[in-house]
């Protein structure tokens, strides 16, 4: 077991299983609100779909980018597809992060461009990225009323 997986995994799979939580507090309907000037929630949940998907290549090839864009229009206005996408995507990043060696943990670093990240402050980033998607995600369930996924209210509110 790598450090990666040793260290930070355990608290950012908690994460991810909070993210999925969201799909039982919502149905299709519900994907397609959005407050004024806002994508839909549905929208939201694509980006952030978008995004780990930026991170998993990251994982694999040490350079990112996030020019991905998910083909399936359809994505934004079906819970069971935007769960399986993500149930799919998440085993995808363990994998990613279980190939790495301490050696590649310790040397190697991803390329962003402007800048570069050290493979575990990769992981952080973008656990702040589902952080933010929460938040957000977190109004909306709020305006339309709706109550907070499990677990939300102690870690999110």
């Amino acid at each position: 077991m790598n450090k990666i997986m040793e260290k930070q995994y355990p608290i950012y799979k908690l994460y991810q299983q909070m993210r999925m939580h969201i799909f039982d507090a919502i149905n299709d309907v519900d994907l397609a609100f959005s407050p004024p000037h806002c994508p839909t929630l549905g929208e939201l949940c694509v980006q952030i779909g978008e995004w780990q998907r930026s991170y998993i290549d990251s994982f694999k090839t040490f350079k990112q980018n996030f020019d991905y864009r998910q083909p399936d229009q359809g994505m934004s206005g079906s819970t069971p597809k935007l769960k399986a996408w993500f149930e799919a995507m998440d085993a995808e990043l363990l994998e990613a992060l279980e190939a790495l060696s301490d050696e590649d943990i310790d040397s190697k670093v991803v390329d962003k461009g402007d800048w570069e990240a050290s493979l575990t402050w990769n992981l952080d980033i973008y656990k702040e990225c589902i952080i933010i998607f929460f938040t957000k995600a977190w109004v909306y369930l709020k305006i339309m009323g709706k109550p907070l996924p499990k677990g939300w209210d102690h870690w999110i509110s």
